[in-house]
């Protein structure tokens, strides 16, 4: 993954963690990323058809895409210019702007 975007100082910082103590890290964000809270967060403003944005975790960009279906917890997007479809967690997702909702 392309660390571009990232404080370099919190790469630094996990670079000299143990794997224990990354793998740790790694079931606590794990956990906090699965909480129906941050679901329902993001999914509140989020409609069928609507452009959001996501993370490609293959390189670390931001690309947008329209919502095709949702579950309960994944996403799945239409991502137009490659024309690839992606089934994500919803903490993919940038939630939509409340206040700008409209389907685009």
């Amino acid at each position: 993954m392309n660390t571009q975007g990232i404080d370099s100082k919190l790469i630094d910082a996990l670079s000299c963690a143990s794997s224990l103590e990354l793998f740790q890290l790694n079931a606590v964000i794990a956990r906090m990323l699965a909480d129906p809270r941050r679901i329902i967060a993001v999914r509140t403003n989020m409609n069928l058809g609507q452009t959001v944005r996501f993370l490609d975790w293959r390189d670390g960009q931001l690309r947008s895409a329209k919502v095709l279906a949702m579950t309960a917890t994944q996403v799945t997007l239409h991502e137009e210019g490659t024309r690839r479809e992606w089934k994500l967690p919803y903490a993919a997702v940038e939630a939509p702007d409340p206040l700008n909702t409209a389907t685009t």
